[in-house]
Formats: structure tokens, sequence, C-alpha cells
């Protein structure tokens, strides 16, 4: 059984894999960074082909020009997910240190998806000029409440199962830090100094095979 020791020295840099952080930010920029920034650079330059291909009927810049500026509101909301992205992959999987982290993104998470949609309700204004001479704007209301909703639902569970994953991964996550920390000290141990009470000089004598038995 672990104790309260056990558990915070599981947050010592001692536990820390900066190769799984790297990993999980990496991830974390390409989903929310750098898929959205392609997304915009894409529908930047299609609003006034759209337009002509309608005859001018309705402007499609200015439509496109409001969900990339959604795509951009999700890239804000996502920062804090990508600080916690890095300390879920600090911490591997059955480590106490990694519960809190994995619950606070995903929960997060769920946060951003109702956030940068607005619940689910995504506004949409038309020049009204191409549709008629006394319509200023018209207002469309894209309606996705029960998709995002779905999905916040998701990550919220995903977070409760952080609790799943330690348990599932725990067993061998102390076997292979057992392993990872008994060589580390097989090889501090390997030299030991002794001191001569003769002459008081310090001399690196290799353990004997007994002596580490005892």
């Amino acid at each position: 059984m672990m104790g309260n020791k056990d558990y915070f020295s599981e947050f010592s840099p001692k536990c820390m894999s900066f190769g799984g952080a790297f990993l999980s930010v990496a991830i974390t920029v390409t989903i929310y960074i750098l898929l959205p920034l392609a997304g915009i650079a894409f529908i930047s330059g299609m609003g006034a082909s759209l337009t002509d291909a309608m005859d001018g009927s309705i402007d499609f810049g200015t439509i496109l020009d409001q969900l990339a500026a959604y795509l951009r509101s999700l890239m804000i909301y996502s920062i804090p997910l990508i600080v916690l992205s890095a300390f879920v992959g600090l911490y591997e999987k059955g480590s106490y240190a990694r519960i809190p982290f994995k619950f606070a993104y995903c929960i997060y998470l769920a946060a951003v998806l109702l956030l940068f949609t607005k619940g689910g309700e995504m506004d949409m204004f038309i020049d009204g000029s191409t549709i008629g001479e006394n319509i200023h704007s018209v207002a469309v209301v894209l309606e996705i409440k029960a998709v995002i909703y779905i999905l916040a639902i998701i990550a919220v569970l995903k977070g409760f199962l952080a609790f799943a994953e330690f348990s599932d991964n725990r067993k061998k996550y102390l076997e292979n830090s057992a392993k990872r920390f008994n060589k580390k000290d097989k090889k501090k141990a390997k030299w030991t100094v002794f001191e001569d009470p003769l002459d008081g000089e310090s001399k690196k004598k290799k353990k004997s095979k007994k002596g580490d038995d005892e």
C-alpha cells in the first residue's frame, strides 16, 4: 500500500519523462494549433472564388472570415491545453502524478468545445445587400448543440477514466520504476569510499558481492 510519501515522491524530477512531455505537446500543438492554421490558410483564398461561382448572390468571403475567426478562438482557448498536455506526458501511465493533470486536461477540453462554439450555436452573418435592397444583413445560426455536448461529455468521461488508466497501469509502472532505479543504484554502488584509519587517506575500492548482499 502506498503512503503519502510515495504519492508526493512521484512528482519528483526523477519520475519525469521529458521525451513523453515533448511528444504530448507536439501532438496537442498539431491538433489545436497547426490544423486550425492550415484550415484558415485553406479557406482564406476561397471567398472570392465561391462568390464568383454564385454570381455574387452570396458573399462567401464574409462567411469564411467568420469561420476563420472561430478557428482563431479555438487556437487561443487551446493554449492552456498545450501546457496541461506537457504535464500529462511528463508522467507515465500508472503514476499518481499523472492523474490530476490528465483529469484537468480533459475537463478543460470539454470547456474549450463549449466556449469556442458558444455552446453549440455558431452565429454567421450574411451581407443582406446581395439578397434584397432593404436587407442589411441576415443572421444564420449553425446549431450543433447535440454534437458539441456529446463531445464535451466524452471529454469529461475521459477525465474520470484517468483513474482507471492509473489502476490498469500501476503494476507495470512500479515494475518499470523499480528496474530503472535499481539500475541507477547499482551504478552508484559499484564503487564506494573507505577511510584508511592508518594514514587517513580515502581509497576507492570495489564493493564485493558479499558486501552488496549484506
